[in-house]
């Protein structure tokens, strides 16, 4: 397993969300419904809106080539299927603007996990571990589920374009 690596600059995140997408997308926000809301993420095939533990501030984020593992300080951890076709992926906030914030990916399909805890006043840290699988996963799943999460039964593992 790599070691974690810190993206810089750090994220900032508000409408309680930040975004993870394929480079190749160019509308890249999720239309949230209630239900998207109670599970933590909204997704379509190559991005995925995760919802954040504040309403809005920054965080630092860690990405991490391998294997999601669970950790006692993190509250939150969604897993998701998660395509790249440009092997590019972007880590942003719905309001920053012209941020490069970029990871370089092999062309594929992967199991996307954010894992999330809160830090001191209106900060978080975001762990993303990514692990490369033969075939297109899916479903998602909410590997740890704060309070703020009340995930249905089925997961919904589509969203319309915001």
């Amino acid at each position: 397993m790599s070691p974690l690596t810190r993206l810089v600059p750090r994220l900032y995140f508000s409408y309680r969300q930040f975004l993870v997408y394929d480079s190749g997308i160019r509308a890249p926000g999720c239309l949230w419904t209630d239900a998207h809301t109670a599970q933590g993420f909204a997704r379509r095939e190559s991005n995925v809106a995760f919802a954040t533990l504040l309403e809005f501030g920054y965080a630092d984020v860690f990405w991490r080539w391998g294997e999601f593992q669970c950790h006692e300080t993190f509250e939150r951890a969604i897993a998701v299927p998660f395509a790249v076709f440009s092997g590019k992926v972007v880590i942003d906030g719905p309001e920053e603007i012209g941020v490069e914030r970029i990871v370089e990916l092999p062309v594929g399909n992967y199991r996307l996990v954010a894992a999330q805890r809160a830090a001191a006043g209106q900060e978080e840290v975001i762990g993303l571990f990514v692990e490369k699988v033969d075939t297109a996963l899916g479903k998602s799943a909410v590997v740890i589920a704060d309070a703020l999460l009340s995930p249905p039964a089925e997961l919904i593992e589509t969203a319309e374009v915001a």
